[in-house]
């Protein structure tokens, strides 16, 4: 019944905002019969301005930082307070250095790794990159393929070892180089890690003790399982 202008923003840490509400011709309401709330809280009047008949505008000073990754919600509501248009405000960036963790795009993943139960599937995780997330939502996604043909393929199946986690639950292949690499995405930007490869017979699922270490192969760069001393002398 109504329309947020402007519809989803990514703005500046301490930047100001004018946003408008304008309700359909169909719907029986005008500019009077509106209020606006942020994040559940009501904003006051003396922040609201008639643009029209139907239109009511809030003006915004001094944005601090989202409170949540999935942004601040700004929402236009009728006199008895149903919810007519909503907007979510992104406000996770700073214009000055430094930088505030989570105002620019995504740092690349790093550190994948990766292991199979039964040499049918294939779990792997990763690392953020060194700052993280904080303000700004991302998204990531596990992507893999066939070294030397065949497309891409997306995870599915996250956070089932973690945070940072994708479970691969069948239909991979042996004997055959699989090209790895996660995509870290936010409203500012995409970032790619580091393509890693292996063989699905390589990378067993590991016991106590044992972590994944790099290791490397002609033409490029692979994962296998390495032990400690203590391990190997208890062997």
């Amino acid at each position: 019944p109504a329309v947020i202008s402007p519809q989803d923003p990514t703005l500046l840490i301490g930047s100001s905002l004018v946003a408008t509400c304008t309700v359909s011709p169909d719907f029986p309401l005008k500019a009077e019969d509106l209020y606006w709330t942020l994040n559940g809280r009501r904003l006051p009047a003396a922040s609201y301005a008639a643009l029209g008949p139907s239109t009511l505008s809030v003006a915004l000073a001094r944005l601090n930082g989202s409170r949540q990754q999935s942004g601040d919600n700004l929402v236009c509501h009728s006199r008895d307070g149903g919810i007519l248009a909503g907007s979510c405000l992104y406000v996770g960036c700073t214009s000055v250095l430094p930088f505030i963790p989570g105002c620019v795009p995504p740092e690349k993943p790093v550190n994948i790794t990766c292991w199979s139960k039964n040499m049918k599937d294939l779990t792997c995780k990763w690392a953020p990159g060194t700052e993280g997330e904080t303000f700004l939502h991302t998204n990531y996604t596990l992507k893999y393929k066939r070294r030397w043909y065949g497309q891409d393929n997306t995870c599915q199946e996250y956070h089932t070892a973690g945070t940072y986690s994708c479970h691969i639950p069948k239909d991979l292949a042996l004997f055959t180089p699989y090209e790895i690499w996660v995509e870290a995405s936010n409203r500012l930007g995409v970032a790619v890690s580091d393509v890693v490869m292996l063989d699905i017979l390589d990378v067993g699922e590991p016991r106590h003790g044992v972590t994944a270490v790099p290791v490397t192969w002609q033409g490029g760069a692979a994962l296998g399982w390495g032990g400690g001393q203590q391990e190997m002398g208890d062997m």
